[in-house]
């Protein structure tokens, strides 16, 4: 029960956040002022094609780009009737791109899943990595396992992850044929899931995964171990060690 009031009660929590995010990317978006088509309209009016001009206006009435901010918000989320009904985020329309000539959708549903694959694989180095490092550095405290541990997290820390990616990109590359871009062998895209597509997008994973979790890797290893220490100063250990439990198995319980 008290499980599903946390979920609950997370999950209205990300609708908020959600919400307000929207308001601030929307609202930071339409800073500058004009939009796509009306510079469009300025140009074409500079250049006297008229045709053009009206067709332009038709297009900023049908996307609802006339209507004050409030309302292309509103409209653009999909909580108040446009031009074309209620058709926005909430009904799963994310609307037309006009300089790609695309829905947005498309766009931007071409690399969600490679976004997606990419930190699922970063928040899994992350874990392989700082868990037992950590866990490492805490039991072999002021040695230097610790001080090695605490060395490589600092470094991870403190390199930049853009300087990071040139360095294994180019070295990758240079020594072991690391492919450098992409998240598979432009051949191979387009067609159907197999062994071979697999290797390839694990192997365009290496650097990537790396340099995006080093940092995060380095993070969790210090906290773990600054909480690893303050668990193992507690009276309920020395009671385990007390009673003879083994070193090993004292740290993972």
């Amino acid at each position: 029960m008290i499980f599903l009031k946390y979920a609950v009660w997370r999950f209205f929590t990300m609708l908020l956040t959600l919400w307000v995010v929207s308001i601030l990317v929307f609202v930071i978006i339409n800073l500058p002022p004009g939009d796509y088509l009306s510079n469009q309209i300025a140009e074409l009016r500079a250049t006297g094609q008229a045709e053009g001009v009206a067709k332009a206006e038709f297009l900023r009435h049908e996307y609802a780009l006339d209507q004050p901010l409030w309302k292309q918000y509103m409209i653009w989320a999909g909580i108040a009737q446009g031009p074309q009904g209620y058709s926005g985020l909430v009904q799963g329309n994310f609307g037309w791109s006009f300089e790609f000539d695309r829905p947005v959708s498309e766009i931007v549903g071409s690399a969600l899943w490679m976004t997606v694959l990419v930190n699922l694989a970063a928040v899994l180095f992350v874990y392989l990595i700082a868990l037992p490092l950590g866990v490492l550095a805490a039991a072999k405290s002021e040695t230097w396992v610790d001080y090695s541990a605490g060395f490589l997290g600092y470094l991870g820390l403190a390199t930049p992850n853009f300087l990071l990616a040139l360095i294994l990109f180019y070295y990758g590359h240079k020594y072991f044929g690391l492919p450098i871009g992409g998240l598979m062998a432009p051949e191979l895209e387009g067609y159907p899931m197999s062994w071979e597509k697999v290797q390839s997008v694990l192997l365009h994973l290496i650097v990537p995964t790396f340099v995006i979790g080093t940092a995060g890797a380095a993070a969790m290893m210090q906290r773990l171990r600054a909480n690893m220490l303050d668990e193992l100063g507690k009276p309920y250990v020395e009671t385990a060690k007390a009673k003879g439990l083994a070193p090993a198995r004292l740290l993972v319980k």
